[in-house]
Parts: C-alpha cells; sequence; structure tokens
C-alpha cells in the first residue's frame, strides 16, 4: 500500500486551524511517527515532502499532534470510515466524514466492483491517486476544491475488494443539486456562479482536460465561490480529438442538470461560449 501526503496543503490546513504552528523552527518533522505505517506490508508514506513544510514545527506544536493522527487514519482506513459519519454508500464508494484533532475530513474509499475488477485495476492509476493530482492541478490554477491531504494505494493481491482511498479537508456547504431544489440560488446569486464556471470550463478547454462527471450535486456554491469535487475523473487527454469529445461531454451533462429549472434559458445561452 502507498500512501502520499500533500505537506504544502497540510500546512495550509493547519495554519488555518491553530496558531500554534507560528512557533515555527528549523527543527525536521520526525520519520518515527511513520514507523509502524512503513512496516505494513504494500504500505508506504513519502516523507521527503515533509522537510518542505513551510513552517517546521517541533513534537510540541499542534502539527506534529495532527501529522501521527493523519498516520493513525493511513494505517487503518477501514476503522476510520466505520468510526466517521457515513455521507454516501454504494456499490463503487463509501465516503465517510471523520473528526482529526477537531478538523473534519473526508475519506473516500474506492470500492472494487468484483474480484475480477479488483484483479484488472491492480495496475492501472487509482481513482484515489487520480483525485490527488486533480485535485492539486486545480488549486494551482485558482480552482477552489477540498484540500487533498493524502491518497493511498493498495496493490496487494490480498485487498482486491479495498483498493484505493483519498483523504481530503472537509468543505462546508451543501451541494448544488440541494441548493437548487431548495430554491437558494436566487437570481441574483446565478451571475457569480456562472462566472465560476465559466472560469472552470475555460481552464478545462485550455488544458486538453475533462472533469468527467458534471453532476451539478458534485460541485457547492458558498460566499460566492465554486467548489468542484469528485475529482476522479478529470484527467487531461494527450491526443486534442479525446480531449474535444471528452469537454464536450462536459457540456452536455452539464446542461442537462438545469432542463426544467428557471435557468434551462440563460444555462443554453451561457454554453454559446464553448
Amino acid at each position: 500500500m502507498k500512501a502520499l501526503l500533500d505537506t504544502k496543503a497540510l500546512t495550509a490546513a493547519l495554519t488555518a486551524f491553530d496558531e500554534s504552528l507560528a512557533c515555527a523552527t528549523e527543527q525536521k518533522p520526525s520519520a518515527d511517527i511513520y514507523r509502524q505505517a512503513e512496516k505494513r506490508a504494500y504500505f508506504a508514506v513519502d516523507l521527503a515532502a515533509l522537510t518542505e513544510l513551510g513552517a517546521r514545527a517541533p513534537e510540541q506544536c499542534f502539527s506534529q499532534r495532527f501529522a501521527e493522527a493523519v498516520a493513525d487514519v493511513l494505517q487503518n482506513p477501514d476503522a476510520a470510515i466505520e468510526a466517521g459519519k457515513i455521507l454516501k454508500h454504494d456499490r463503487t464508494t463509501t465516503v465517510a466524514k471523520i473528526q482529526v484533532m477537531g478538523l473534519s475530513l473526508v475519506i473516500k474509499r474506492y470500492n472494487r466492483k468484483s474480484l475480477l475488477h479488483g484483479f484488472t485495476r491492480l495496475w492501472r492509476t487509482t481513482r484515489a491517486r487520480r483525485s490527488f493530482d486533480a485535485a492539486r492541478w486545480l488549486l494551482q490554477h485558482g480552482i477552489l476544491t477540498a484540500l487533498p491531504l493524502a491518497f493511498i494505494e493498495n496493490r496487494s493481491f490480498g485487498a482486491l475488494n479495498h483498493g484505493a482511498y483519498y483523504l481530503s479537508l472537509f468543505h462546508p456547504g451543501d451541494n448544488l443539486l440541494r441548493q437548487l431544489n431548495s430554491g437558494a440560488i436566487k437570481n441574483h446569486d446565478f451571475d457569480a456562479l456562472l462566472s465560476e464556471f465559466k472560469q472552470l470550463l475555460r481552464l478545462l478547454r485550455r488544458a486538453n482536460a475533462a472533469h468527467g462527471d458534471m453532476k451539478i450535486s458534485n460541485f457547492i456554491f458558498h460566499s460566492n465561490r465554486l467548489c468542484v469535487l469528485d475529482l476522479d475523473a478529470t484527467q487531461p487527454y494527450k491526443r486534442a480529438w479525446q480531449a474535444r469529445r471528452a469537454f464536450r461531454k462536459d457540456l452536455a451533462r452539464f446542461e442537462r442538470n438545469w432542463v426544467g429549472s428557471d435557468f434551462e434559458s440563460v444555462v443554453a445561452e451561457f454554453l454559446k461560449n464553448f
């Protein structure tokens, strides 16, 4: 099992949560807190990035304790899911909200559909890795998404049912589908919402990429900012024709969200720009 921590994202979360990180020091984070995790078969943690932390905190600071707690989650993600609040559970995914030292995190488990499905995906890029990479890429380009903290890949033959996990910071707010059904999205909000979608769609088109699942339940609109979720199908394409086809599918799926709503004609006019 392989786990990677996005420590820059972790630092940002910690800085926003606890100002004890201000007691910066040149002491490097200890690798001992991950020692037990590294002893497990098929489990490794990339510690090199930890040395890149902008604020290197001593052991008595919050960051060290939080890192230990995250390491516990990475060592036994199924136990963390069982102890958390289940947000979604179906054949392909299980999503739970968990608490780690007062911070709300979300852990998503990608379930194997069958033993054969698990076997065929052992050597492919996992959806957890794809989500992690896509989240970092979106943030680098100014698109808001839930802060990515880690992903876990289990490529052992003994774990064909549960192959990968993705850990991120919980982002508050109802998804856009619930907001639309409840009438929370008003006309004066909609211009700001479309402006956020325009930024996302322009980025995807410019980068020859696609989100892959543009259901509005995969977005949160909060404080006039769009948060993009469910990134396991998000990817760039090497061939331009593949990118154009995937992008057109994104546009078509996005337009279907608004059929029958008060905003149907507005969205149809908006999409003419793409």
